[in-house]
C-alpha cells in the first residue's frame, strides 16, 4: 500500500482509546535509496535492502502516535516510495509482540505473524 494510505490508517482513530486499530503495517526496504535517505533508514533500522522490518501499529495510543510520526517522516522523504514496501497485516494473525533491534531477527519474526518493535518504539509505547 502507499505511504499516504498508511498515514490515513494511523489517523483513522484519534479518539484516545488503546488497542483500536484493526491492522498493523510492516515496512521493508526493497533496494536502492539516496544519501538523503540514509539517515532515515539508519534511524528505522532498515540499513540494507531486503534486511529487517519496521512495524507500525496502534497497540497503545503512544505507539500509534509514534507510528504516525514515522509514517509522516517517510511521507516527507522524496522518492522513498520507490525503495520501501508497505504491507497491511491483520491484527487477527498476531502471535507475539517482540522488542528487538536485531535486524535479521525482526525480518524472520514478521514473516511468522509477530509484531516487532524497536527499543525506540518500546520506549514510546506508554507515552500519552
Amino acid at each position: 500500500i502507499a505511504i499516504d494510505d498508511v498515514v490515513k490508517i494511523l489517523l483513522s482513530r484519534e479518539d484516545g482509546r488503546n488497542d483500536v486499530l484493526q491492522e498493523y503495517i510492516v515496512i521493508k526496504r526493497k533496494a536502492g535509496g539516496t544519501k538523503t535517505h540514509r539517515k532515515l533508514f539508519d534511524k528505522l533500522h532498515l540499513r540494507r535492502p531486503e534486511e529487517g522490518a519496521l512495524c507500525l501499529s496502534g497497540l497503545t495510543e503512544g505507539l500509534r502516535k509514534n507510528s504516525l510520526n514515522i509514517a509522516r517522516e517517510l511521507q516527507r522523504a522524496r522518492g522513498v516510495e520507490r525503495v520501501i514496501t508497505c504491507t497491511r497485516m491483520s491484527r487477527q494473525k498476531i502471535r507475539h509482540v517482540v522488542v528487538t533491534d536485531d535486524v535479521l531477527l525482526a525480518d524472520r519474526l514478521v514473516q511468522n505473524g509477530t509484531i516487532v518493535l524497536s527499543f525506540m518504539q518500546f520506549e514510546r509505547m506508554f507515552e500519552r
